[in-house]
Order: C-alpha cells, then structure tokens, then sequence
C-alpha cells in the first residue's frame, strides 16, 4: 500500500512529466510503488466505528458507507419513533451490514450491491435509494463530456490521454477504489465486465474520499466515485462532473435510463420487527424522508421497492 507522501508523488509523476535524470529517478521509483498498490484488505485504520450500546426501543443501521454519507445520517437526525425511538448509524461495507446484521449488533445492513450473488443472499432486504456514480475532473480542466466507451478505455488503460476526451495533452491519472471485489457491482460490471481489471497504472485508494481529496488537487485527474462525496467538493467550486455520452448525472436521467452509471442501495434484516421498522420505513418511503435521500441519491418509492408493511404485520 502506498503512504500519503509516495502516493502524491505518483500522482505528480502522472500529471507532469519531469526530463533529465531526475525524473527518470523519480519514475523508477513510480514504477516500483505502483507495482505494490492493490487494494487487497481494508487496514485497522479504515474499519468502521463499532455501534455504541443498545438502547431499548432503538432502530441500529450498519453497512455501506454510501447510504450512512448519502442518507442515513440526515434521516437519523430528522427521525423520531414511537416514543421518541431514533435510528442510530455507523458506516462500513457490505459485508460489514451483512455481519453485524446476523450477529443481532444490526438491525438493519446496507449493501452498496445487489443482495443476489452475496453474502447476503437468502436474507430479506428492502430497496431504499439508488446510488449514481460520477465521473470526476479538477475544474482547469477542459474536458467537459466522456464517451461511454471512452471511458471503458480508460477503465482498462486503453486510453491514457486527455487530448482524447477533450482535455489537453496530458496523461490520465485514473483513481478508484477497488470495493466489494467478490461481489457483482453494477458500474464495474459495465465498465469491466464485472472482472477488476483497472488499468495497471491506476491509482487505488481505500476510501472514496480520497479519490475527491486527489481530482480536487491534479489537473490530470480523473475519478469515478458516488455523488454524495462528490456533491459538497462540487458545489464548491473544487471538481467537476463531466456527462456521459452527453447526459449529465441526475435522478431523472437515472430513472429514464439516459444515465448510466448507477446501482442500487438497499438494507437487509433478519426479522421483520414491526414495532420499530415500520415507523422508520414508513417515515423513508415518505415525503419528508424522500426528500432527505434524494439530496444526493435517486429516491425509489414504496411501490418501487415493494414496501407494503402490512404484509408483515
């Protein structure tokens, strides 16, 4: 795994070529850390906070960060239950939403992939948003829009210039995040085939922050990552989004089907409690909860999801 100082140091070599001894130094040296940089386990570091003692009468959600970012915290600190019960979140991954949810730690465990094909599978869950991933640029750069199977290319290092997207002529420096590899995940699954094939001089990172943290600071940056990191670094003015074969990221183009690059976001249970699910999932499908969730995910209405409480009640 590259540290911070080497890992800046490869993203510079990417976006600006140095001559003379120096830089073919400083390449070799490029060479040999890239070599190393795979995602194989997630480090102490990066594991998620555990859930503080249970509360009675509390609702307990764990599981991929996407939906603690993108939605579940604004719906902790909106949501009130019978008796004024909260919803209390932690982050993590899937397997982590799966975990927590068998050991009885979770009620509630957020998956970022399908259920089917996963750990999970077997165990009842419920459809609560859609993610959208975007692709990411600095905002100097000119590239404005990328090709779908542009960016295939790119995915698989077959293409490794701006000039080519519209940008100038500089190296690419993808950056992702090689997440649930053993699962099926939709976005990689139309990029790669579903096979984790990144281009071999990819920069890959363990959080999605970091890939906002290093397209925000290199010009020659490009990151696939979901919207709700890279909504507040956006609107700020700090990245940018480029369209996909002409389609701007957006719930509707999701909804349509113009836009592609998205998958679902659901929680998984082990037993349907209805004292304090259906009070919370009944807040989520609503108004007031739709409306949280749709701020940087696509919201799916209770028909979509196919939530009707009364069967379970």
């Amino acid at each position: 795994m590259l540290d911070r100082r080497n890992f800046l140091l490869a993203c510079l070599a990417l976006l600006g070529p140095v001559s003379g001894r120096a830089g073919t130094d400083r390449q070799r040296r490029i060479d040999a850390a890239l070599a190393e940089n795979v995602c194989r386990s997630r480090p102490a570091e990066f594991l998620p906070a555990a859930l503080p003692p249970r509360t009675p009468g509390e609702l307990r959600y764990q599981g991929t960060h996407i939906l603690t970012h993108g939605a579940f915290r604004d719906l902790a600190a909106a949501y009130r239950g019978p008796g004024g019960n909260r919803l209390v979140v932690a982050g993590g991954g899937c397997d982590d939403g799966i975990a927590t949810v068998r050991r009885g730690t979770a009620d509630l465990g957020g998956m970022c992939c399908p259920v089917a094909g996963s750990r999970g599978e077997g165990m009842p869950w419920l459809l609560v948003a859609r993610d959208i991933k975007v692709v990411l640029a600095h905002p100097r750069n000119p590239a404005a829009d990328v090709g779908l199977d542009a960016l295939r290319d790119v995915a698989r290092g077959k293409l490794a210039r701006w000039r080519t997207l519209g940008g100038e002529d500089r190296a690419i420096a993808l950056v992702v995040r090689k997440h649930c590899p053993d699962y099926f995940e939709p976005v990689r699954h139309l990029l790669l085939n579903n096979r984790p094939d990144w281009a071999p001089r990819g920069l890959f990172v363990e959080r999605d922050e970091q890939i906002v943290d290093l397209v925000a600071r290199f010009e020659g940056a490009l990151g696939l990552v979901s919207w709700a990191f890279a909504k507040p670094l956006v609107d700020a003015g700090r990245l940018k989004v480029l369209s996909v074969n002409g389609v701007a990221p957006s719930a509707a183009a999701v909804h349509d089907g113009r836009y592609p690059l998205h998958g679902p976001l659901s929680v998984l249970y082990s037993k349907w409690e209805v004292a304090t699910m259906r009070p919370f999932f009944d807040f989520l499908y609503g108004p007031q909860g739709q409306a949280l969730i749709g701020r940087a995910l696509v919201p799916v209405s209770a028909d979509e999801a196919e939530y009707r409480p009364g069967r379970w009640a």
